[in-house]
């Protein structure tokens, strides 16, 4: 073989591996969870008694705290921060109206922007958690659409500003996940091609269905154990959203009640939750140590029914889980 016929060979193999390459990456599975293993996953809570969740349960690798409008002119003068000056990270949600950010010539934007400035550079926010079920009339998809970006156009603005990290999400209902609201999620996500932009991570509050509860058989913290929903199942379709979108997801409230049949249950499923979202690429997964309007969610129920423990199954669980 001659000189000019072994480099045309040895361009044809490169052009060859190169090639496998390119269509390896293109045909690689679209079920792949996005960014497994990018980043260590945070596990975390909220909790509307921290006095007594501190005590039993953190510290936590995460926090999950709402103001519900946009109250504090500085980070530090958050009820968040003043709980925990010196937690690792934040999902803070604020309440201001889509349309307002949306108005350049709203203060409500130079407001926003200086509170930014003080918030910690990992900090992750967002507008309107849960807006398929707040918005009550207020404003359609497509304006939350329009004022999540611009949320997150300033929240970009304070990254280049000081060098920060900090991320911007949707929040929404795992009933809308399943496809039992008003509005699919794909309402309320924005996209390049349709809403001209995205955010940095979509995310879901994700409870079991509370069967039985404040009955006789079940006060509020506890169920009956029928139509028990496996964490595998019920963050499926949030993971499975986040994939079709590629975007990372996380779980930003997470609630089971005691089983009154099974007193190591819910602590079970607590672990199961944790290792299907970080087996599966979850940014990070929050539990909601908190009363709601279907049930008592807390970790503090036990057995006998109706005690309260600092030790209850569930509680030693998510402190293992959430250690730093």
């Amino acid at each position: 073989m001659t000189r000019s016929r072994r480099l045309r060979s040895r361009r044809l193999h490169a052009v060859l591996a190169a090639t496998v390459v390119a269509l390896a990456v293109m045909l690689a599975p679209l079920g792949a969870s996005p960014a497994i293993g990018a980043t260590p996953m945070r596990v975390g809570a909220h909790s509307t008694d921290y006095a007594w969740f501190d005590s039993a349960v953190g510290p936590m690798q995460m926090y999950r705290d709402f103001d519900t409008g946009f109250s504090y002119p500085t980070w530090q003068d958050t009820a968040a921060y003043r709980a925990h000056p010196d937690a690792p990270a934040f999902h803070y949600s604020v309440k201001i109206l889509p349309q307002r950010l949306s108005d350049p010539t709203d203060p409500i934007n130079a407001r926003l922007a200086a509170f930014l400035a003080t918030t910690p550079k990992n900090i992750v926010l967002t507008n309107f958690h849960e807006p398929d079920y707040y918005n009550n009339g207020r404003f359609t998809p497509a304006q939350f659409r329009t004022g999540i970006l611009r949320f997150a156009d300033a929240v970009r603005a304070q990254n280049l500003a000081d060098g920060g990290t900090r991320r911007v999400s949707v929040v929404l209902m795992d009933v809308t996940f399943n496809g039992y609201w008003t509005w699919p999620a794909s309402e309320w996500w924005p996209t390049d091609a349709r809403d001209g932009g995205h955010v940095d991570l979509v995310a879901g509050d994700i409870y079991a269905l509370p069967n039985g509860t404040n009955t006789p058989c079940c006060p509020r913290g506890y169920t009956t154990g029928l139509k028990w929903q496996k964490p595998a199942y019920m963050l499926s379709f949030l993971r499975t959203f986040a994939v079709a979108n590629a975007t990372p997801w996380a779980v930003t409230e997470l609630g089971y009640l005691e089983d009154v049949t099974d007193p190591t249950h819910k602590a079970q499923a607590l672990r199961d939750a944790v290792a299907y979202a970080r087996t599966n690429g979850a940014d990070h997964i929050l539990y909601f140590d908190a009363t709601g309007p279907r049930a008592d969610w807390r970790l503090r129920w036990s057995t006998p029914i109706g005690t309260a423990s600092k030790t209850s199954a569930a509680t030693l669980a998510w402190r293992s889980l959430a250690a730093p």
